[in-house]
């Protein structure tokens, strides 16, 4: 028999109830919510709530595995309304063994932008298929617009898994801009790191995307909705040493690492680039004057730098340096003084005082869209550590550099700050190309050394992918739309850099005469016997034949396009543009349909059925599609004017008199409008 007291024995029993206590809570503090959010993940994963997160998505084409990109892959990143897309791809699941694959990474100077049909990875696969023709020379562009490491870092981690032999990074121009960067367009403005991951990893659940629908919702309900205009969402200017700049280039060092990691457990050799840009002409987009400069100081600084103008506009170069040297001395951190300083340099042969003057500008202009000094550095410092692990440096800013007037990189390799010309193109693929047969080694081909023909000239690779002169002037005219808006109607440079691209576009213009289009037709002819199955020249090669007077072969060059790329919209799109203009309705309609079945997001695909349904007398079915535009871009007078007639006809006078209101806020002077609210109102 114990002799234990009762007292004793229920002291000695609390510890294991304690235990026992401190479980249960536990269970029912951690392990109920985690339940909860797993059923409710579950729950809605059934219901078909949700998008993938993946930038590759597994399908089955002509009976053949492939990966394909994902048009969702964006919204992690981005407001829905704002998000871009990749450009569409396919590729086999399983490589064959006598396939090079190779990865491109990077934003939209990477992607090729303006025209990625002739950007420096199109230019780069037919230089290494020509010089490896017994192997298939595979380059996959997984860059996209407006992106930034923060995005590129997952995707890098996908295409370790996808049997790449070789990745070129070119990447940079974003990062103040971009995702997770300086500005707070996209969301928080340089939030820490493990918050960005945080969050990213959360929206790759479907709770997770439901929180942020609901967060969106809200937004939208506050404000009028957000939409893309290109870089002219920028504004506000940031000086280059505000905390949020300095927490943005520490960040890029540690995606950058991050990548270079993945490649490295994979395997996978890697061409890491600096990134170039147009010193010579582009000014700064914006200038900050230096913290502290007094009013006194200030009417001095404006007096000095008024002053170099004046002598400038009179090309009295010595005498405009000399102002501007007084007006720096007081400050030098306004971009646009440099850029001056650096002109009046380069004007007198002086280009070494250029060269860093152009080099200041670009650091201290406050609209960052452009690599400044420092992000080239951390490349190149991350190239030096990771050296070792297959990593090879292409310093593209020198390279750029040795191959323009006077060693200052500008037009002649630049369209504009960063996005490059056929020129730079080929200067970049060609320098990529020789440095990919170095690090491919055996998988080059081991005979090549012997055999190799001369690399194809830059005239040759735009001739095999189908770059004809009226291409070079539709080119030119999309850069001057670009350009002519904010932030580029801003800059001091833009009236010589608009009547430069204008005169370039005349000296072209007889390429859309019939003897020009002629010989767009026959080279673009020419390289689809070359490179049948390229669909990006099935794509060049439509439009020329409508205009030549053959529809049909048109036609059938978009169902070649859709034959091969199945999951695109695009070539939906402008199928249903051709067929439209033929008169076949019906056909249009199903063509759009079938592009808002893969992309049910894209504005421009249900304004146009919208339209075309309400001229067919369907206004019910025309209303959800015209919904959808006017929501997403609620300035669209046009839009708001189709709808209001759409529900005009489904006898709806209250929600249709709205719209003609709208319209005649957005446009006073809309005539129509005008007359259809006086009819409503009249007999109400």
């Amino acid at each position: 028999m114990s002799s234990q007291s009762p007292a004793c024995a229920h002291a000695s029993s609390q510890p294991g109830r304690n235990r026992l206590g401190w479980k249960l809570r536990l269970v029912v503090g951690v392990g109920l919510p985690l339940g909860l959010v797993a059923g409710l993940e579950g729950a809605l994963r059934l219901a078909g709530y949700g998008y993938p997160t993946t930038f590759f998505l597994s399908r089955t084409i002509n009976n053949q595995a492939v990966w394909v990109d994902n048009w969702q892959f964006g919204w992690r990143f981005f407001p829905r309304a704002l998000a871009r897309s990749p450009y569409p791809f396919v590729m086999a699941r399983h490589k064959s063994r006598d396939t090079i694959r190779i990865f491109v990474l990077g934003e939209s100077a990477a992607l090729g932008v303006p025209a990625p049909e002739f950007g420096f990875s199109r230019m780069l696969e037919v230089l290494l298929q020509d010089q490896v023709p017994d192997r298939k020379t595979e380059v996959i562009n997984v860059s996209m617009v407006a992106i930034n490491s923060h995005v590129i870092l997952p995707i890098a981690r996908e295409c370790a898994r996808r049997q790449g032999d070789l990745w070129v990074i070119y990447m940079g121009n974003n990062e103040v801009i971009g995702p997770f960067g300086a500005h707070a367009l996209f969301g928080p403005a340089a939030p820490p790191r493990p918050l960005i991951q945080a969050s990213l990893a959360l929206k790759t659940l479907r709770v997770g995307q439901l929180l942020d629908e609901a967060l969106q919702q809200v937004r939208r309900a506050s404000q009028v909705p957000p939409q893309w205009q290109g870089m002219s969402m920028w504004r506000a200017p940031i000086p280059r040493d505000d905390p949020r700049v300095q927490r943005v280039h520490a960040y890029f060092s540690a995606n950058l690492a991050a990548i270079l990691q993945a490649a490295q457990r994979a395997g996978v050799p890697v061409i890491l680039c600096t990134v170039g840009c147009n010193l010579k002409d582009c000014s700064p987009f914006a200038s900050m004057h230096r913290p502290g400069l007094t009013p006194q100081q200030q009417a001095v600084w404006d007096q000095a730098y008024q002053a170099g103008q004046g002598a400038q506009r009179q090309e009295q170069f010595s005498q405009a340096i000399q102002h501007y040297s007084r007006a720096l001395e007081l400050d030098d951190r306004f971009a646009e003084l440099h850029f001056r300083l650096a002109t009046c340099y380069l004007a007198l042969g002086r280009t070494n005082e250029a060269q860093v003057h152009f080099q200041r500008a670009r650091d201290e202009d406050a609209l960052q869209f452009r690599p400044d000094s420092r992000l080239n550095q951390i490349i190149r410092q991350q190239a030096t550590a990771a050296a070792a692990a297959k990593v090879r440096l292409l310093d593209a800013e020198a390279l750029f550099a040795r191959h323009s007037p006077q060693g200052i990189p500008g037009h002649e390799l630049f369209y504009e700050h960063v996005h490059l010309t056929p020129a730079g193109n080929y200067l970049l693929a060609r320098a990529v190309a020789e440095l990919a047969i170095e690090a491919l080694g055996p998988r080059a081909g081991s005979s090549r050394a012997a055999t190799a023909p001369p690399w194809l000239s830059r005239t040759e690779c735009e001739q095999r992918l189908g770059l004809t002169d009226l291409g070079r002037l539709q080119i030119l005219e999309l850069v001057e739309e670009l350009i002519s808006v904010p932030p580029f109607t801003t800059q001091s440079i833009h009236t010589h850099r608009l009547q430069r691209l204008q005169a370039e576009a005349r000296r072209l213009r007889s390429a859309r005469q019939p003897a020009g289009l002629a010989a767009a037709l026959q080279q673009v002819q020419a390289a689809v016997q070359r490179r049948p199955d390229d669909p990006e020249l099935w794509k060049i090669l439509a439009p020329l034949l409508e205009a030549a007077g053959d529809p049909a072969g048109a036609e059938a060059c978009w169902r070649k396009v859709i034959q091969r790329m199945p999951q695109a919209a695009i070539p939906y799109l402008n199928l249903a543009f051709l067929l439209r203009r033929q008169g076949r309705v019906t056909e249009a309609i199903q063509a759009y349909q079938e592009c808002l079945r893969r992309n049910w997001e894209h504005a421009e695909a249900h304004g146009d059925l919208g339209a075309l349904l309400l001229d067919q007398n369907q206004p019910a079915a025309a209303i959800p599609h015209l919904r959808f535009v006017v929501q997403r871009q609620p300035q669209a007078v046009e839009a708001h004017w189709l709808l209001g007639q759409a529900l005009l006809r489904t006898h709806q006078r209250q929600a249709a008199l709205r719209q003609f209101e709208q319209v005649l806020r957005l446009n006073p002077n809309h005539a129509q409008a005008r007359r259809a609210l006086e009819q409503l109102q009249q007999t109400r």
